[in-house]
């Protein structure tokens, strides 16, 4: 029986040959007044600062722990972004303080790897939990990851399984108060805004986005 290339002659043109693409569907971060899914992070995948609720039987975390204190700020993010990656770190950095100022909580979350990830709390001295979203199971809940849209198809140079930059205040009734997603990588960081929806108070933090 012949192959399929034996059938093709010497001086065709592979490249002429129909081709069936599959069409791609948009990743759909949740929106405000949604729901923020449950979800849940082993300590041994969690990096950074532990807070006072946690104790040694604790094997995961869960979001309603953290909101038991108050607004919780999820982050997506992936050193697979390379120098956005580390202008969006400095930025949640920065912004960490506010956060905290203001009754709130910043988590973390990343595909990167455990060693990846130690590394950098290592070397940035990180004052928050960053921890591993393995597969981008959490991401792919709240809508910034999606095998249907993937980054390295819109952005040049980045080839590695990685969410989309995003920030989300969920609420202790873990109803969404802001949603933010960067889908084309412009480097805008609502930190007034998204500080406003934690204390309900105009704030103008302009600076940080600098």
């Amino acid at each position: 029986m012949a192959t399929f290339f034996d059938s093709i002659p010497e001086d065709s043109d592979l490249y002429s040959i129909p081709q069936v693409f599959r069409k791609l569907t948009p990743i759909s971060p949740l929106k405000v007044g949604e729901k923020a899914p449950l979800f849940g992070v082993h300590r041994q995948r969690a990096i950074g600062q532990y807070i006072t609720w946690q104790t040694d039987y604790s094997k995961t975390v869960h979001l309603h722990d953290w909101l038991q204190t108050g607004p919780l700020i999820i982050a997506f993010y992936s050193a697979g972004w390379s120098g956005y990656g580390n202008r969006y770190l400095q930025k949640l950095t920065r912004l960490y303080t506010h956060i905290q100022e203001n009754g709130g909580t910043l988590l973390v979350l990343s595909p990167d790897s455990l060693e990846s990830l130690q590394t950098l709390v290592e070397q940035h001295d990180l004052p928050f939990t960053i921890a591993q979203d393995v597969d981008n199971q959490i991401a792919a809940k709240f809508g910034v990851y999606s095998t249907e849209d993937p980054v390295w198809n819109l952005i040049a140079g980045i080839t590695e399984d990685v969410p989309y930059p995003a920030l989300f205040v969920v609420a202790p009734n873990r109803q969404i108060q802001f949603s933010y997603a960067d889908r084309n990588f412009t480097e805008t960081f609502p930190a007034g805004e998204l500080l406003h929806h934690i204390n309900g108070q105009q704030t103008a933090l302009l600076s940080l986005a600098a």
